[in-house]
């Protein structure tokens, strides 16, 4: 995968939100499919003016599996 991505080692080390390019990076998806996951109806993500975010605990649900829409 190109681009500059940030090494994520454990959910520990994440931040409170994530960016759909933090998203990528866990993921190991490319930028655009990042902002379509993104803006998926059942994908746990908020705007903050134009850009979009995802509450870490909310995201580590929705990779469990969990319902958290």
């Amino acid at each position: 995968m190109k681009g500059n991505y940030k090494s994520v080692t454990s959910p520990e080390s994440l931040s409170m939100a994530l960016t759909p390019l933090d998203i990528a990076a866990i993921l190991g998806i490319s930028r655009n499919t990042a902002y379509e996951l993104v803006h998926s109806k059942d994908f746990p993500a908020f705007r903050v003016g134009k850009q979009y975010r995802v509450s870490k605990t909310r995201f580590l649900a929705w990779l469990d599996g969990e319902n958290v829409a």
